[in-house]
């Protein structure tokens, strides 16, 4: 295993190169061609884990480039090697030894909760801004709405009218143009909406970019739990039982727009409807019924994710599309 371990400052970048455990150091420039050189060192000594802890804007670049080379980097957290260095027991702190330490970390530590998200992180604060635009336009309405009572106010509606008009030509926009983005950098996102009924481009917008990074490191059920679709259980002592329920731990925008995809897909898709008639025939109440047919729908897409961008996942789960 050859391990690169960077440490990112606004200027430089210092690495070192862990090979057979032995270090070899090197002090790139924070720019383009910096971070050139650095996937220069990566190839050619076939590096096998990269990481740099997380430093605000300095290490942004340096990610995307990484990522958009195909490399995964580890994010890491400034505490945890702060603390493994204590371990290590370095002596002075300079960029040397941190970038060292991080090297060392990325050997012996667990690196799963550090895995990098370049995708989910770019659509984030698009997705953010979109809902916000979403919510100021139902307050604007409203406001419209409770304004309209007054006789005297008319030229106030008038404004009113033109800003609510105004953020919905924006959001329509804005979303257009970050679905061109998401079937741009997942390409295989319009395959997978091609290829299952009930699946339109505002599920798959809110829910690929929380996927597409690393859905292939967890199993489905895993998967399932991540977006609130896991059933929970309440029990205290030896007789209060409650009805089991699902968690709902998800991100409310994505299992709300599962839910509006499941609606539709009992319409248009004879899979899931023959599915959610023969859970009504066995007894199953129309919301058991519903939530199983969106974890049917997530399995799906998550499925032929798999089979698109070639990405084993991590069980082998059949599932009829």
């Amino acid at each position: 295993m050859n391990i690169l371990g960077i440490d990112v400052s606004k200027d430089t970048l210092d690495c070192c190169l862990l090979i057979n455990n032995e270090p070899y150091y090197h002090i790139f420039d924070n720019s383009e061609i910096g971070f050139f050189n650095l996937l220069v060192i990566y190839n050619n000594f076939k590096v096998t884990s990269v990481g740099f802890e997380s430093t605000g804007n300095y290490h942004k670049k340096l990610e995307r480039y990484l990522s958009s080379n195909g490399l995964n980097p580890y994010i890491l957290k400034p505490i945890v090697i702060a603390n493994f260095r204590k371990v290590l027991s370095l002596h002075g702190k300079t960029d040397k030894t941190d970038s060292y330490a991080i090297a060392q970390f990325l050997a012996v530590g667990d690196l799963s909760d550090y895995l990098s998200f370049p995708i989910r992180d770019t659509f984030t604060p698009i997705l953010s801004s979109l809902i916000l635009l979403d919510k100021q336009i139902r307050q604007t309405k409203n406001s419209i709405h409770a304004i309209e009572l007054n006789p005297d106010v008319s030229t106030v509606l008038t404004d009113l009218e033109d800003v609510k008009d105004y953020l919905t030509t924006t959001k329509d926009r804005v979303q257009k143009n970050t679905i061109d983005l998401l079937y741009k950098l997942c390409p295989e996102a319009k395959q997978v909406k091609n290829d299952i009924d009930g699946v339109g481009d505002s599920l798959l917008l809110y829910l690929i970019p929380m996927l597409y990074d690393h859905f292939d490191k967890f199993t489905l059920k895993q998967i399932n739990a991540f977006f609130g679709l896991n059933p929970i259980s309440y029990q205290s002592g030896t007789s209060v039982y409650k009805k089991d329920k699902i968690s709902k731990r998800g991100d409310p925008q994505v299992l709300k727009l599962l839910y509006m995809s499941a609606i539709s897909a009992l319409r248009t898709n004879e899979i899931l409807k023959d599915k959610y008639k023969r859970l009504k025939d066995n007894g199953k109440p129309s919301k058991v019924a519903l939530v199983s047919v969106m974890a049917h729908l997530l399995k799906a897409i998550v499925i032929k994710l798999s089979h698109y961008t070639k990405r084993t996942l991590k069980e082998n789960t059949k599932i009829k599309l």
